[in-house]
């Protein structure tokens, strides 16, 4: 073929392939999405108590601009609530929250991540924004008042227990506490658990007050000697140490200021336990059958000691308790104290009623009435 038939050859070739229509590149349609990737998973944080809000931080993904859907799940079940904040109620109490962020972008698959779960739930905490404290004056016979304190969200439900030394006082429950002769030389506080509805409960003590005192303070310290006049089957040693506590004790003279001091000789006055034949022999107006007062003698009938009067058993008091009644009866008439009446049925008697020979529709009592903490023997006047 000589050069013009190559030519034509090739003229005729290319309009042959112009006339042939070309075919379009297809996808595979075995080849799925690429999916958005997670850079950074999702975060909740927040208090898991109920009345708490949590947040979730619904993670970094690749593409940037890849969209985000949340679901929050109870342990790992939907709950149906979206978005970025999850109020705690009590239907989550008890369970673990998380949430579930689906991630979004165009011409990718869809990434589901789920953030870490929070503890189980707990019910709210109760705030006190200022302490329980004890008011009142800290000595025997006064009462204390509980103050609960303040709290966020209004005062909770609040219950009481008084505390001696950091120890519960038995059926001290109420917001007052009177004061005990017990109390006296020891620290007073109160514990208090307060309560409110889908909030744990919450215990707070009270600070302590300082140490309790007297009814008085010391105004003026007695001295006294024991002895014993005439044998008998009763222990000197267990007589000194019942009247000194009867001297020490709150409820009796120690309330008038007194202080008692025990003296190996000498004293203020004499305290004698002596046998029921030897009383009368202090005076003609002393009998064998009671106890007595002559001078500077303040005389316990020994008898009388160790078994109380018939009168006393009948009210159903004890022996321990009579022995309280006679060292204060006649250590009163010492103080220069006369005898009292009853002043009227169903009251309680006066420590210097006679109570040794019948109560006359009163009340047993073995402390003077705070009437009668007036002393004539230094012109002290009842408070």
């Amino acid at each position: 073929m000589g050069r013009l038939g190559v030519v034509v050859a090739a003229a005729l070739l290319s309009s042959v392939m112009s006339a042939v229509p070309a075919v379009a590149a297809e996808a595979d349609p075995g080849v799925e999405p690429v999916p958005v990737a997670v850079v950074k998973t999702p975060v909740v944080s927040g208090t898991a108590r109920t009345g708490s809000t949590l947040r979730v931080s619904p993670g970094t993904y690749e593409p940037a601009e890849a969209t985000t859907a949340v679901l929050w799940l109870r342990n790992g079940v939907s709950t149906g609530r979206t978005g970025l904040t999850y109020p705690l109620t009590k239907a989550d109490w008890g369970d673990r929250i998380s949430a579930q962020v689906v991630a979004s972008a165009p011409d990718r698959a869809d990434t589901t991540a789920v953030s870490n779960r929070t503890a189980a739930v707990r019910w709210a905490s109760l705030v006190v924004t200022k302490n329980p404290s004890v008011s009142g004056t800290r000595r025997f016979g006064r009462t204390l008042t509980a103050l609960g304190g303040t709290w966020r969200g209004g005062t909770p439900r609040l219950a009481y227990r008084w505390l001696r030394d950091g120890r519960a006082i038995a059926g001290a429950t109420s917001r007052t506490y009177r004061i005990a002769p017990g109390d006296v030389g020891h620290r007073l506080a109160f514990r208090v658990r307060a309560t409110r509805a889908l909030h744990e409960p919450k215990v707070v003590t009270a600070s302590a007050t300082t140490t309790v005192l007297h009814r008085r303070d010391v105004r003026k310290t007695v001295t006294y000697r024991v002895v014993k006049n005439g044998s008998s089957s009763s222990s000197l040693s267990t007589f000194i140490k019942q009247t000194a506590q009867t001297y020490a004790d709150a409820r009796g003279w120690r309330g008038a200021g007194v202080r008692f001091k025990r003296v190996s000789k000498g004293g203020s006055f004499t305290l004698v336990l002596a046998k029921a034949s030897r009383v009368p022999s202090y005076s003609s107006g002393c009998s064998s059958t009671y106890s007595c007062r002559v001078g500077r003698y303040v005389i316990i009938n020994e008898t009388r000691w160790r078994t109380a009067t018939p009168g006393w058993k009948k009210a159903d008091r004890s022996v321990r308790d009579y022995r309280h009644l006679v060292v204060n009866h006649e250590t009163g008439h010492w103080f220069e104290k006369n005898h009292a009446g009853c002043g009227g049925k169903g009251k309680t008697a006066p420590v210097m009623m006679q109570q040794s020979k019948g109560l006359a529709g009163c009340k047993a009592n073995p402390w003077p009435k705070v009437s009668e903490l007036g002393l004539p023997r230094y012109g002290w006047k009842a408070p």
